[in-house]
């Protein structure tokens, strides 16, 4: 490694003639083989790149050395064990006895498995590529500069950015939050507030041999994020987060001691581990559970409510305000007593012996003989699975009816284990399809070769007006159904489809259709495979492809022979054949457990809130309030807790507005999404008049003039008012005495949801949708079923 004859012009390294190794240089195999043959290997399995520089730069007889001069190297698998490694491990113990100005050459020339290992050795050490050492494009690496990357010279600004780094992930990344939580027993939002950083950097300034040896901990340690994707045991993660944590740990206990005290009190509210004993009325029962699991089409909703509406009374459960209300239409059909109740609609008597209702307002306190809950598979959505975990534990049914998805696999075991939990008896009954699914021989080339009864899928309302728009260029009169249009609008459209004189006979939806829609579907088409899930743009999972994909072809319907499927273009269209080729076969990953989604009582919120508050003697905002309380909550393994982002953006959109814990609950639960700026808006106002004087009027809303063309940009204002409309109403259903006006509501809701249906039926103009405005919308067409 060391070299002091003349230098090569290109690579700055001591010139030898080519047929003649060089001694002091060697080649990435060379140096692969070496660290294969240094022992004994170093902490979590891992071989270390500085241990076989620290040797190269030593001119002893190192095994690096003796490995090139002795000519046995082994080139079969060149640099596995650097390449398989990150920079942050690699350098872990390379910190001692490098030679100033010593270099050592990885070239000769590098092959690419050499040249992406060099890549692993500069790259992601937590600061970003440009602080890794210095190569070039023949793999030459300064090592005293390697050294200064590690040793960082002292520079205070890396070493805060890498405290800074550990200290974000330490209560973002999940690995490090349960360490943080579970072994050393300090909540995460001790983390989490806006000047805690500050606070630990100045704690650790009056501490200085505690901060020198945390600096050198964290400068050896791997990258967070590294951990959370490599595959490290939990023993060895806790062994490379033990000396920050420890001090994390001692910062809290002195710095918040009072207040860590006070949480750990009120911890005894946070404890979820049995979520079946807060509904004792359904406990004083033996109910029995019959779990109906299926693809779309095999009739488990069929058999269920079939038993439902022959008993004396009953409870239809549902996930969407259009199911409830088509169920609610059955119910009127059979000369029942019964009710429809929704977040926005409230029909019937109150001493109804039927209702109808969705899973978020099932009526636990009534007691009934049978119970329906539909879609029971999203019981495992951390958004909105809570619901059901609820009306699965609370309904007081003698009989409880189950219907969902054949898949997940394990499905079926998280219903066993919640029926063991309540005491009750169950029974399963799998279900097969009773039409085939066919993919089409091809994808569809273009909308001109659309054809009646067919549904073409789209996944934003942008896709779906520009959809509407092309085919009424192409002489169509499409039905649009899709999550955001009001209940009755889709219902409208949904017959309009179904009746074969209407001349609507090509549906355009979004996946608001893959949920129990009754439609006359011949063949399902895939616009696209991709949707936007609130979070990201992912591909389909196969199971939404395939409960999207049945509903072609429904049994006893005008197309009940076969449902057909396909896409427009080929690549989509294949990995459809595939997935209804494959079905039932993706089964979870080994170790995979299915839990049911938890969520705390908004009783259970309040008395935290009331003792945390009580005891701290000043009031917290809500947000952080629901935030702690979770990051406290204690659950058993059959459970998980849900994810909070809709009511802790509402909470922080709520935050300067003084309302009891209790109150503040309910506002936050109201149907907003955080992105849907007027309406998020609009329940600031209500929440500020009812904070202010006790009672909140509904605005008076002046309709613009019906234009001469009709265009998307013009519905979609017109669903944005009709929301406002709904929330009103749906804090009216919950506030009567405060929002007083819920029939001025409901008047200006039916003119809204008259003005959007004559709308519908118009061409659009232009090219269908006003594409600056769409990107502004709120756009996420399932998300607002997520709300009903």
């Amino acid at each position: 490694v060391f070299g002091s004859s003349g230098a090569s012009p290109s690579l700055g390294l001591p010139h030898h003639p080519v047929d003649m190794p060089p001694p002091n240089v060697v080649t990435a195999d060379a140096l692969a083989s070496a660290l294969r043959r240094l022992a004994p290997p170093l902490p979590f399995g891992m071989i270390s790149l500085g241990m076989a520089l620290r040797h190269a730069t030593t001119r002893s007889h190192s095994p690096l050395e003796a490995a090139f001069c002795d000519g046995a190297v082994d080139c079969s698998e060149p640099f596995k064990t650097v390449a398989n490694s990150t920079r942050s491990q690699l350098v872990r113990h390379s910190r001692a006895r490098f030679a100033s100005g010593a270099r050592v050459a990885i070239g000769a020339p590098p092959s690419a498995e050499s040249m992406q290992a060099l890549e692993f050795v500069r790259g992601d050490s937590g600061f970003g590529a440009k602080s890794g050492p210095a190569m070039d494009a023949s793999g030459v690496v300064d090592v005293h500069d390697l050294a200064q990357t590690v040793e960082f010279e002292g520079t205070c600004s890396l070493w805060e950015q890498r405290l800074a780094l550990w200290w974000r992930a330490a209560s973002d990344a999940p690995i490090l939050r349960t360490q943080l939580e579970d072994i050393y027993a300090v909540p995460v939002f001790f983390l989490k507030h806006r000047s805690s950083f500050q606070h630990f950097v100045a704690y650790l300034d009056e501490r200085p041999t505690e901060a020198a040896s945390l600096r050198t901990a964290l400068l050896l340690a791997p990258a967070p994020s590294i951990l959370s994707a490599s595959g490290f045991r939990r023993s060895e993660i806790a062994e490379i987060v033990e000396p920050f944590f420890v001090i994390v740990k001692s910062y809290v206990e002195q710095v918040h001691g009072r207040a860590l005290a006070t949480f750990r009190r009120a911890q005894h509210f946070a404890d979820l581990r049995q979520p079946h004993t807060w509904y004792p009325g359904a406990r004083k029962l033996h109910r029995k559970w019959l779990v109906h699991l299926g693809p779309t089409n095999s009739g488990k909703t069929h058999v269920a409510t079939g038993r439902l509406l022959a008993a004396p009374s009953g409870i239809y459960m549902s996930p969407l305000r259009l199911l409830a209300a088509e169920m609610y239409e059955r119910m009127r059909k059979a000369g029942l007593r019964c009710a429809l109740r929704t977040g926005q609609e409230r029909l019937g008597p109150d001493d109804a012996t039927h209702i109808a209702c969705t899973v978020e307002l099932a009526p636990l306190a009534k007691g009934v003989t049978v119970a329906v809950v539909d879609e029971a598979q999203l019981i495992l959505d951390r958004l909105r699975g809570a619901a059901w975990t609820r009306a699965l534990l609370g309904v007081q049914a003698m009989e409880l009816h189950v219907c969902g998805a054949a898949e997940p696999p394990g499905l079926l075991d998280v219903f066993h284990t919640l029926a063991l939990e309540c005491g009750d008896e169950v029974r399963a009954d799998r279900r097969a399809r009773m039409v085939p699914l066919v993919p089409e021989d091809r994808p569809l080339s273009g909308l001109a070769e659309a054809r009646t009864g067919d549904c073409i899928v789209c996944f934003t309302r942008r896709d779906v007006m520009l959809t509407k728009a092309e085919l009424e260029r192409l002489g169509h009169l499409p039905a649009v159904v899709y999550g955001s249009l009001p209940p009755t609008i889709r219902r409208q459209q949904a017959k309009l489809f179904n009746d074969p004189v209407s001349g609507r006979n090509i549906l355009v939806a979004s996946d608001a259709v893959g949920m129990g829609l009754n439609l006359e579907i011949r063949r399902v088409v895939f616009r696209t495979l991709r949707k936007f899930d609130g979070g990201t743009t992912r591909h389909l999972f196969p199971s939404e492809i395939r409960q999207i994909a049945g509903r072609a072809g429904r049994f006893g319907g005008r197309y009940g022979d076969r449902g057909l499927v396909a896409a427009f273009t080929p690549g989509d269209h294949a990995l459809i054949r595939d997935t209804l080729l494959r079905a039932g076969e993706d089964a979870p990953s080994s170790g995979e457990c299915l839990q049911a989604t938890l969520f705390p009582t908004p009783q259970q919120v309040e008395a935290f809130a009331r003792t945390l508050e009580g005891e701290l003697g000043r009031s917290l905002p809500f947000a952080d309030l629901v935030e702690r309380f979770l990051s406290l909550a204690a659950v058993s393994p059959a459970y998980t807790i849900a994810r909070a982002d809709g009511i802790l953006d509402a909470a922080r959109a709520l935050d300067e507005i003084r309302l009891p814990p209790g109150e503040k609950f309910l506002f936050c639960l109201a149907p907003v999404s955080a992105r849907d700026v007027a309406t998020t808006a609009a329940l600031h106002d209500f929440a500020s008049r009812y904070a202010e004087i006790g009672q909140a009027r509904f605005p008076k809303i002046e309709l613009m003039e019906e234009p001469a063309a009709v265009t998307s940009r013009y519905i979609f204002e017109l669903e944005g008012l009709h929301r406002i409309c709904d929330l009103y109403f749906w804090l009216a259903a919950r506030l009567p005495d405060a929002f007083v006006d819920a029939g001025a509501a409901e008047d200006t809701r039916l003119r809204i949801a008259e003005r959007i249906a004559r709308a519908l039926t118009q061409p659009l103009a232009g090219e269908g949708c006003d594409e600056d405005f769409a990107g502004k919308c709120f756009d996420d067409d399932s998300i607002d079923d997520f709300y009903e």
